[in-house]
C-alpha cells in the first residue's frame, strides 16, 4: 500500500475486522520510526507463537519481501508451516515459484547455534530451502556461511533510516542481493585440501565437563606448516579463522568445542573469539585455554590428538555469478 492508502486503512471501519494469522487476534496497522508499514497485535495472546520484532527487523523483512516479489516469486510474510514431525515454524518471508519453496529469514537477535540448527532442520524436513540474513555478531557466532546447504549472509546499514541496507561481503544492496539469490546468481565455490585439526583434552572451568578443544591446524604433507595457539590475542585470531574454515556445525560433529565471540575478562581487548563448553555453553577464556594448553603439551609432547579433514572445503563460500541480473 502507498502511505496514503495505509493511513486511510488506519482510519477506516475495516481496521476493526483485520486479524492476524498467527493467533486470529485483532490486528492493528502501524508505521515504525523507520517508515515500515506493519501489523501488530491489538492485545497480547498467550497462545500466540509469534514474537515481537524490532523496527530494524520489520524494515529488512519489508525490503526482502518486496525484492522477492519483484523477482517474480509469490511471497507471504509470517507464513506458518509444519514439518513432517509436526513442528510449527513461521517464515519471515516465504517464497514460492512452481514447486520450489524458499524461506528467507531475518536474524538480528542473538541465537545459539543449537537453536539455529533446529530451525534449519524444520525447514529441511518440510522440503523448504532457507537462507539467512544476519547482523555481523549473529553471523559470526552462527559459524559463518561455510555450509552449502545452510547459507547465511551478513547485512549492514540497516539501523539508519537515511541509509540503504547493504550486504557486508557483496557489492550489493539487500534488495539487489535478494534478486540475485532468487534468480540463480550465486554459486557455491570450494577449494578442497587435506588438513589436520589438532585438539587437546581439557575440562570446563565452570561445570567440569570433559572438553576437546582445538589448538592447531596443520598440513598432512608437512608438519613444518603446523600452526598452534601461541598468545591470548593469537588464540582469538586462530579461533576466528577456524570458525570461518570449519564452522561450528562440523566442530560439533567432530565432538569438539564450538567457537563464539565473547569480549570477557581473560580475552585480550578486541580479540573476543574463544571456545565454549559443550555442556553449559560457558566461554572458556583464552587465558585459561592457553594456560591449560601449555600444561597439557608439556605432558604429552608432540603426540597431539588430531582429526584428518580429508578433501575438506577450507575456503567454501558463495560467489556472485550473474551481476547482470541485478536491477
Amino acid at each position: 500500500m502507498s502511505p496514503k492508502e495505509w493511513d486511510d486503512l488506519k482510519q477506516s471501519d475495516l481496521k476493526k475486522s483485520l486479524t492476524l494469522p498467527c493467533c486470529n487476534e485483532r490486528a492493528v496497522a502501524k508505521t515504525s520510526s523507520l517508515g515500515t508499514q506493519f501489523f501488530a497485535h491489538y492485545r497480547n495472546s498467550e497462545d500466540c507463537i509469534s514474537k515481537p520484532e524490532s523496527k530494524e527487523h520489520l524494515r529488512l523483512k519489508a525490503i526482502v519481501s518486496s525484492a522477492a516479489e519483484s523477482a517474480g516469486w509469490t511471497v507471504t510474510t509470517e507464513y506458518i508451516g509444519h514439518s513432517e514431525n509436526g513442528d510449527k515454524w513461521i517464515a519471515d518471508v516465504y517464497c514460492t515459484k512452481g514447486k520450489t519453496k524458499i524461506a528467507l529469514e531475518i536474524q538480528l537477535s542473538s541465537q545459539t547455534s543449537k537453536e539455529l540448527n533446529a530451525r534449519h532442520r524444520s525447514y529441511v524436513e518440510s522440503g523448504v530451502r532457507d537462507a539467512w540474513f544476519m547482523k555481523d555478531s549473529v553471523y559470526v557466532n552462527s559459524g559463518h556461511s561455510s555450509i552449502k546447504s545452510f547459507p547465511r549472509f551478513q547485512v549492514k546499514h540497516f539501523m539508519d533510516d537515511k541509509a540503504t541496507p547493504q550486504m557486508s561481503n557483496y557489492p550489493l544492496t539487500v534488495a539487489q542481493f535478494v534478486d540475485t539469490l532468487l534468480n540463480g546468481g550465486l554459486v557455491w565455490k570450494e577449494d578442497t585440501d587435506e588438513h589436520v585439526l589438532y585438539y587437546m583434552k581439557s575440562k570446563c572451568w565452570k561445570c567440569k565437563t570433559d572438553l576437546n578443544i582445538p589448538i592447531g591446524l596443520g598440513d598432512t604433507a608437512c608438519s613444518n606448516f603446523d600452526n598452534f595457539i601461541k598468545t591470548v590475542p593469537n588464540c582469538s585470531n586462530f579461533y576466528e579463522s577456524l570458525l570461518a574454515q570449519v564452522g561450528n556445525s562440523d566442530l560439533e560433529r567432530f565432538g569438539l568445542t564450538t567457537i563464539g565471540a565473547h569480549p570477557i575478562k581473560g580475552n585480550a581487548p578486541n580479540f573476543p573469539y574463544c571456545v565454549k563448553c559443550t555442556s553449559c555453553q560457558a566461554p572458556q577464556t583464552n587465558a585459561y585455554t592457553l594456560r591449560n594448553y601449555h600444561q597439557w603439551s608439556t605432558n604429552v609432547g608432540r603426540d597431539y590428538h588430531h582429526i584428518v579433514l580429508s578433501n575438506y572445503s577450507h575456503n567454501g563460500r558463495y560467489e556472485l555469478t550473474a551481476l547482470s541480473k541485478v536491477k
